[in-house]
């Protein structure tokens, strides 16, 4: 596992010098690019989550098919 992660950052340093980027620079670019990847992952663990958990959403199947009719009903007094 180390030496594969090793590779990868011989090759992101590798592009990151092509760019014209500082070691600095090349370390913020790939914590930014792993956060971003976990947020990634854990906002798909979460969807995945809400919708088995609500299939219909939080409010329900009953508001889905909202329609004019349904206007015309809340509003007919006016």
């Amino acid at each position: 596992m180390n030496k594969k992660i090793s590779k990868i950052n011989t090759k992101l340093t590798n592009l990151g010098q092509t760019l014209g980027l500082d070691k600095t620079d090349i370390l913020k670019a790939r914590r930014t690019t792993r956060n971003i990847i976990s947020m990634a992952l854990l906002t798909g663990i979460f969807l995945l989550l809400g919708h088995i958990i609500m299939p219909g959403g939080p409010a329900g199947l009953y508001y889905t098919g909202v329609s004019i009719k349904d206007f015309k009903i809340l509003f007919g007094g006016f």
